[in-house]
């Protein structure tokens, strides 16, 4: 096959190869290449040691990276602005801290060094001629959408437990099926940093079959694994996600579900938008149905969750919290989470309060800027679509999501043009409003400003230059007719 490589990598192969040295892109440039997709970045294996690899950089002129896991056998090149790891051929031996190997070695051969790597479709080379070199069947497993272990899983898992999260994260990012026994031994992953497990959840979630990788990481006891906190020269340890454990095969009411609820998480995640605070939200959204207090049941004896979006946010934000993500990430989720059953009653009774909920959210301190509140409600549109499209699959579903869609273009609407947030968002400005005053006025343009705002928020005056201009002249005409009477 005819590979384009860039050049950058093409000159770090050929500068090794011309001295003498072995040289190979490696790993998941490798399997992207082969899927038809565009690598992220490029790693080199090669048998030249580290000493030679940075020795032919100084001669060839060209940066490295400092000492960057030279224990690990690795330097990072510069090549045309782009940085490149050459790793030279290893071996390495896990023990108590499955950050880091205990005992690195080199090896002699290519073979060896891809035989110590976590899946078949990571462990082949390429080389500068576009030969493929692949000793564990990685290519058959890529036809086959299989993600399989080299070697035994266990051995695999036991040298590095981040491997059985790369797992679920490479199942949906490459749409595959995973071969292999389950449950996972999920024992060593107390050894695991929380940053390191939110990077592979996060992966994972806003990977193309996100669904697919969840339910691997539900089938592989992944959901009851925890993770280290580390801080101030101490250690503790939290859980994961316990909390969707309790989703599997839960009922729902069958008027207007077809799935349980952890079947219809998967689905509705995989009809959002591929962001990451919007996937966090459809993952979470449901959380508290069938909990003690929410679930029970309706007149007709369906099972009803009334309330459970409360609940939700308040388990979002507990659990985004323990995962140590930032403040304003968390309220989005949260607020998100605790949002996405607004659109349903108005469809089902006819009665919008569109304007009264917008403006409720815009003066309730939430946000900062118009801008930030169309943001969010867009968001919220994507959020609620996809949660009604992983409800009844099929043509029973399109009216009431054409419906559902147009009311959600609705309340994007009034939040995008016609809720400013703050008096910056007005389409005038003090400095205009301060040529229709007195000198000894000046300091009411604030008044001026917010009485504006709350004119437009309230739907009593639309956000137009020449209507809040106009506006303001009334305003001062009636306060000097009322000082003019009262003298």
């Amino acid at each position: 096959m005819n590979f384009q490589l860039p050049s950058y990598v093409n000159k770090i192969l050929q500068m090794l190869n011309d001295h003498g040295f072995e040289a190979y892109v490696v790993g998941g440039a490798v399997r992207d290449l082969l899927l038809g997709l565009n690598p992220g970045d490029f790693d080199i294996t090669t048998n030249a040691r580290p000493e030679e690899v940075l020795q032919l950089a100084r001669q060839q002129k060209l940066k490295t990276v400092d000492k960057l896991s030279q224990n690990y056998g690795v330097v990072m090149l510069i090549m045309e602005g782009v940085p490149v790891e050459v790793a030279t051929y290893r071996g390495e031996r896990y023990g108590i801290d499955p950050h880091r190997p205990a005992e690195v070695w080199y090896c002699d051969k290519l073979e060896e060094d891809l035989g110590r790597r976590d899946f078949t479709v990571n462990a082949m080379a390429l080389d500068a001629r576009g030969q493929i070199y692949d000793f564990h069947g990685g290519r058959e497993d890529l036809q086959k959408k299989v993600l399989r272990t080299v070697g035994e899983a266990k051995i695999r898992y036991g040298e590095d437990a981040l491997r059985m999260y790369r797992a679920c994260r490479l199942v949906g990012q490459l749409d595959f099926s995973y071969e292999g026994t389950l449950p996972f031994d999920v024992s060593n992953c107390r050894g695991l940093s929380v940053e390191r497990v939110r990077t592979e959840l996060d992966k994972l979630l806003i990977s193309q079959a996100a669904g697919r990788g969840l339910r691997l990481f539900m089938d592989s006891g992944l959901v009851h694994a925890w993770c280290k906190v580390s801080g101030q020269g101490l250690s503790s340890y939290v859980p994961v996600l316990p909390e969707l454990l309790h989703l599997c095969n839960l009922p729902q009411n069958s008027k207007f579900h077809c799935y349980d609820v952890w079947e219809h998480t998967l689905h509705a995640l995989d009809n959002g938008p591929q962001e990451l605070d919007v996937r966090w939200a459809l993952l979470l959204h449901d959380i508290a149905k069938g909990l003690p207090g929410i679930r029970k049941p309706n007149k007709e004896g369906q099972p009803s969750d009334y309330g459970h979006e409360a609940k939700s946010a308040d388990m979002a934000k507990i659990i985004l919290e323990r995962l140590g993500y930032g403040e304003a990430f968390i309220r989005r989720v949260v607020w998100l989470v605790s949002e996405h059953m607004r659109f349903t009653p108005m469809l089902f009774t006819g009665e919008k309060t569109l304007r009264h909920w917008v403006r409720t959210e815009a003066t309730g301190g939430q946000f900062r800027s118009e801008a930030e509140l169309a943001g969010a409600f867009i968001q919220l549109k994507e959020v609620f679509l996809a949660d009604m499209g992983a409800t009844w699959a099929g043509v029973r579903q399109e009216p009431v999501l054409e419906q559902g869609r147009q009311l959600a273009d609705e309340v994007v609407a009034l939040a995008k043009g016609q809720m400013p947030v703050h008096t910056a968002d007005l389409q005038v400005k003090g400095g205009e409003l301060l040529q229709l005053v007195s000198p000894e006025q000046k300091k009411q343009v604030g008044v001026l400003l917010r009485y504006l705002l709350e004119r437009v928020q309230a739907g009593s005056l639309p956000n137009e230059k020449a209507a809040l201009l106009e506006a303001v002249k009334k305003r001062l005409e009636r306060e000097a007719r009322q000082e003019e009477g009262g003298d």
